[in-house]
Order: C-alpha cells, then structure tokens, then sequence
C-alpha cells in the first residue's frame, strides 16, 4: 500500500447506467392535519421537499427559524421576517440541516424547540465547525446508557452519529450497544479523530462474548485502537494510524468482522475465538491461536494458511472472489448527501478506496432519492414509496410491519443506520422485508426481530428462480436477525433467512435465536409459582438459514441456537468463507432433537442432491448444559465437486454430558467432556 492515501474516483452515475430518479412535489401538504404535542417540533422530507412543522406557543406574534449543518454547530436565522403560520418549507438546497424554532412575543423570543433534523432525534450528525464539549458530552451520555450488558444490551434506543469530513483530534468515540458511528467522506482520509472506544464494562472479567451490535465506518482514527467485539459488529472501511487490538489480554471474545480497512501497525486477535477479516491491509498479525481465524483477500503479514492442533488454525483465501462494498453515506458542501453504491468487483485484494492506482467502481445516488423513514412510518407508507420508485433510509429507531416490505424494483437501496430495527409485528405472519426476483438490490445495516409467529424473516428471490444476476448481484450487507431475548414473549420463525435468488452476495451476517435473558426457552412451558401460573416463553428456529439459489455466496455467516439444521444449503455452486455456530441451548431431550434417525440436527448442512459447494474455514461449538448429542455437527455429500476446508468443532461446556460425535458425517472424531476440540482439515479428503 503506498504511504500516501488519496480520495477515490468514481464512474458517474450515467456511466453504470442507474439513472436518478426524478419525482415531482407533491401538491397537497402530505402532513395537513396532524397534531402535535405541547412543544413538539418536527421535520420530515418528503419528495424533494422539507416540512417543519411545530406547535402554537401561546402569545406568539410569529416565529423565526435557524440553521445549522451540525447539532452543535451555529445556528443561523433563515427568514428575517416573523413566520405567522405554524409551518414552513425548506429550500431543497438546506434539506438535510438541522433546525431550531424560535417564538417571537411581547416579551422577547422564546424557545420553542429543536434542534430536528430528516435522521431522527437519536442521529447525532457533527460538523467540524461545532462546540465539541457538546459533542463529547452527547456521546458520553449515549455510551452511559449503553454501555453495560444489564442496562444496554436489549434497550429500545438506537443511536448514530455522523461525521462529517474534517479533523476531530479531540474526540472520542465512544460505542456502545445499538450504535453505530459512520463518517461522510468520499474516503476515510477525509474523517479524522481522536480515539475509538468500546467499553470494558460490558460484562466481568474482561468478558466479551456479548459486546454484540456496534459497528464503525469510513473514517480514520488516530493512535492505537482496543475493539473487543463479538458478534453482530462490523469495522468497514477505516483506517487505524497505530495498533487494533480485536479483544481484552484475558477473558473472552467471540467475534467479529473487519473489512475494507488499513492498519499501519499491528493487529493481535488475542482471545478472539473467530474472527473474518476481508480486503483488509496491516503491517503485521501477531497470533494465529484460538480456533478459527479467516482471511479473505488480505495484505500485509497474513497468517500462514495452516490447520492443525499444534500450529495455529488459519484460512488464508489470496483474493475475495467477488464482493460489492456496502454503500455509505457521503456529504460534501457542494453535493450535500448521498449516498454511494459500490458495484460488485472480482478477484480483489486489499482495500477499496486507498491505493492510488485502482478506481473505486461505483455510482452515486442522491439523497433526495430516498424516502427517510421515521417510527411513525408502516408497511403501508413504506411500500408506497418503495412503489413511487424511492429507496429506503432508516434512520435509528423502531419499525413496526403488519406486512412485508415489498422489493420489486432492481437496484433498489434499503439500508439503515444506527442498528434501526425492523419488528415483524405480531399480525404478519409472512416476512419483514421479501425482495422479488430483480438485480442489484442493496439490503444494508438492518438489525429484523421477529414477532409472534412469520413463516420467514427475510426472503430473497423467488422459489424456483432460474434468473441469472451474475452482472448484477443482489448483495446483503451486515444484516442482523435476532428472534427472542427482549421479553417474555412468544417468537417464532420457520425459516429466518430464505434466499432463492440466484447470484446472491452476503457480507456479514448474524442469524441469533436468543440464548439468554427473556423469552429464550425450546418451548413455552408453564408452571405454579405459590398460587399463580408463570410461563416461561420459547423462541423456536428451525431453520437459520435456506440456501436454494445457484451461486450464492456468504462471507461471514454466523447462525445460532437454531432447533433444526442451521445452515440448509440446497443450491449449486454455493460458498461460504467463515462460518461461526453453536448448537441449541435447553435442549429438553434427545428425543425432542432430532433429524430422522440421527442425533440432533448438523448446524451446517448440504443436502444430498447438491453436486457442486464450497466452504473455507467452518466453526460448529457444542454450548449445551443437557445430556444430548449431535452425531455430525456438519454433514455434506461426498462428491467431486464438494470441496470443504479447515473445519473445526469445539466443546465450550466440558464438564457436561453434552456431545458432538463428529466433525463431518462420520469423519474427524467428536468433542465432549473428555475431548476440547477436532479437525477435519479437507472434505473430501482426496
């Protein structure tokens, strides 16, 4: 990598041949009639136009209304004149500032509320101009309230903060659950701060096996860096000037994802028990211990590709066959938002966006080509734009879907920021999002809970699809599915995941039957508590995963606790680069765990008929107090055209009766009390 980074270039939009979309202002006022609260201030965009909207203050002569880029910028006056209506319309040039809203009386100006801005109340977007001991001390409050597992880890808040580009050599970046911290560049050259942080508090010990859901991206951090994360976190393209340290000395971590980033110093996985590292640059890599480290189109000091007991267990891939970024967010005074949308690029090593020589293949759309969802949204308002031709933002929050969002169009954008939340409500039975059989389409930063009871969570394609869109994937970037752990409740799916589709690339996935906390139980069961009736809610999976389209590929697939086969791979010319799963906890019994005759339901399944799959470096962990066993945690046919490397199993509950009796169908010995940890180093082994 050369020593000086420069921005990147980009093919305009013309040139990929996914034109703008051109929509027309609307003639009627879409909010005429609503009502708003005591003090309430509120923004919206909504087809290329601005509406701010408050409530009447009582002796107001007229109000006026500032300005700003960042929340804690300067606010500057937009009319000079009084407003006399309770309403005013923002000049499309300035849709996406913040704003304030002041009362003029008899008695001076008077504060009415703000500041509000199109990205929700929990997006915190900074500008270089502005008072940082605001900044700081947001952050430092947002991280307070989530930082710990027992206050944070199921909260409802949802948090972000946007950098725009510019030097922040004081800042520190605090992360914690449900947040997100994005910087607005072309590059992460042009964001540059302080420190990134993530707590050493989530749990005792230095334990970080549940620093779940946090991600960061585009920016550069200066000095050395500690990002003790597990799973459901993303580090996308940033730049680290020093060392990144991907756990604490001691305890434990279970990661992670880093993708798309430069490091000039060293990395060190410390406790890490997996971790996926794509398209990245380092100086070196200090370990290659624990238990499966993946490595896909990396430079700089990568690990040896070696698998064995004594001499490390890592999988080195020299390029990432094919991968679409995942599109971000960029601002610019000239531009103002918008966001860019990698396309898909072929044999790649190293980053993207900072060599010099290489262009960054992709196109921009702007942000006015987006519907900016807020929680007062439905599945209604949703697919209605998504039928006008919009894409779809979410910023942090809660959404609630009495149906699916129906993806009809190719090249549609649904991304989200601040792990935004969809919640399949209890009246849906079909899905959160279904996605019909078009090209190009982008799901992006979505963290989906499931309800009641849906018979999927996300569907891709169409069953029997035989479309080719192999010149432009549909590509599933950091998605998160989680059913169960939030309360007492009764969710439930068939089949989390279902993807029919045919060239389908997904980058960083955490499929999640809920272990602990509430609702997390094989099945609901009852019982007397002194004279009153307790249930105890379950949360059953069958299926993670449903695989049934050619030439579908997964990076980073992480998918646990499912009842059935966790991953059900059905589809030809499959591959999957990393994958990280542990068994079912409260198993009631082995007769309640089975598949036909055999002993449980293999995590990682290939079915019989399938003729051609591919898998590098696969992580089955036996985490189960109960006395039951697992005959084969992976199970595949034994043809020419399978091809399996570096599998690995793990008891993480020794001590307990539970058992894996092999590694792969009847191959590669079992791991129980008396045995940690097998290998199987190739499938079939010839």
């Amino acid at each position: 990598m050369a020593a000086a980074l420069v921005a990147c270039t980009v093919l305009p939009i013309a040139a990929c041949n996914f034109p703008s979309h051109e929509v027309a202002p609307p003639d009627t006022d879409p909010f005429a009639g609503e009502t708003l609260a005591p003090s309430e201030v509120r923004y919206d965009v909504r087809d290329g136009k601005g509406y701010l909207r408050w409530d009447a203050t009582e002796g107001a002569e007229g109000y006026r209304i500032f300005r700003s880029v960042g929340r804690f910028g300067d606010f500057e006056p937009v009319n000079s004149d009084a407003l006399l209506e309770e309403t005013s319309y923002v000049a499309e040039s300035d849709l996406y500032c913040y704003y304030r809203v002041t009362a003029v009386t008899a008695e001076g100006e008077k504060e009415v509320g703000g500041p509000v801005c199109a990205f929700s109340d929990e997006t915190l977007i900074v500008s270089p101009g502005d008072d940082m001991a605001a900044v700081q001390a947001t952050i430092d409050e947002t991280h307070s309230a989530l930082e710990k597992a027992s206050d944070g880890q199921f909260s409802p808040r949802r948090s972000a903060v946007i950098l725009l580009p510019g030097d922040y050599p004081s800042l520190d970046l605090k992360v914690g659950y449900y947040t997100t911290v994005s910087g607005a560049g072309e590059t992460p050259n042009d964001v540059r701060v302080g420190s990134l942080y993530v707590s050493t508090n989530v749990l005792s010990n230095n334990n970080s096996t549940c620093t779940f859901w946090r991600g960061a991206e585009n920016f550069t951090v200066s000095g050395s860096t500690r990002w003790a994360v597990s799973q459901g976190t993303s580090l996308r393209r940033m730049q680290f000037v020093g060392d990144l340290s991907l756990s604490h000395p001691s305890g434990w971590s279970s990661g992670g994802f880093l993708a798309n980033s430069y490091i000039t110093g060293r990395v060190d996985p410390g406790t890490q028990q997996q971790w996926f590292s794509r398209n990245d640059e380092w100086n070196s890599w200090s370990s290659i211990g624990s238990h499966n480290y993946v490595f896909s189109g990396c430079k700089g000091g990568v690990p040896a590709h070696v698998w064995s007991e004594s001499g490390g267990r890592s999988t080195v891939l020299p390029t990432t066959e094919c991968m679409a970024e995942k599109p971000f967010l960029v601002y610019s005074e000239q531009e103002g938002y918008r966001v860019f949308v990698p396309l898909a690029e072929h044999a790649t090593c190293g980053v993207t966006w900072g060599n010099g020589i290489s262009q960054e293949f992709g196109y921009f759309l702007p942000m006015r080509d987006f519907y900016i969802a807020n929680e007062r949204d439905n599945a209604e308002t949703l697919n209605a734009a998504l039928r006008a031709g919009y894409h779809l933002f979410f910023p942090p929050g809660h959404y609630s879907l009495e149906k699916p969002l129906e993806i009809e169009r190719e090249n549609t954008v649904v991304m989200g920021l601040g792990y935004a939340t969809l919640e399949i409500a209890d009246e849906n039975s079909d899905c959160a999002i279904r996605v019909d059989d078009v090209g190009g389409v982008r799901l992006a930063d979505l963290l989906i809970e499931a309800g009641a009871y849906s018979e999927n969570m996300v569907v891709v394609g169409e069953r029997g699809a035989e479309t080719s869109h192999a010149s432009n994937p549909i590509v599933v970037s950091d998605l998160y599915l989680r059913i169960g752990g939030v309360a007492n409740v009764h969710t439930e799916t068939d089949t989390a995941l279902a993807i029919y589709a045919n060239d389908v690339l997904g980058d960083n996935f955490w499929i999640w039957r809920g272990d602990h906390s509430q609702g997390v139980a094989w099945e609901d069961t009852s019982y007397d508590a002194g004279g009153h009736t307790v249930t105890e809610y379950g949360n059953p999976v069958q299926t993670g995963i449903l695989v049934e389209g050619d030439r579908v590929s997964c990076y980073a697939l992480m998918v646990e606790h499912c009842r059935g086969y966790q991953t059900l791979w059905k589809g030809e010319d499959g591959l999957t680069v990393m994958y990280q799963s542990e068994t079912p906890y409260r198993v009631p019994s082995q007769e309640k765990w089975m598949s036909g005759s055999k002993n449980g339901c293999a995590s990682y399944k290939v079915a019989d008929e399938v003729e051609r799959h591919r898998a590098y470096g696969i992580g089955v962990y036996l985490v189960n107090y109960d006395r039951v066993n697992l005959a084969s945690a992976i199970e595949a046919p034994e043809k020419a055209g399978i091809c399996m490397e570096h599998l690995v199993i793990c008891d993480f509950t020794q001590g307990y009766p539970a058992t894996i009796s092999n590694v792969i169908n009847d191959l590669g010995g079992g791991v129980g009390p008396d045995r940690f940890r097998s290998l199987v180093v190739r499938f079939p082994s010839a």
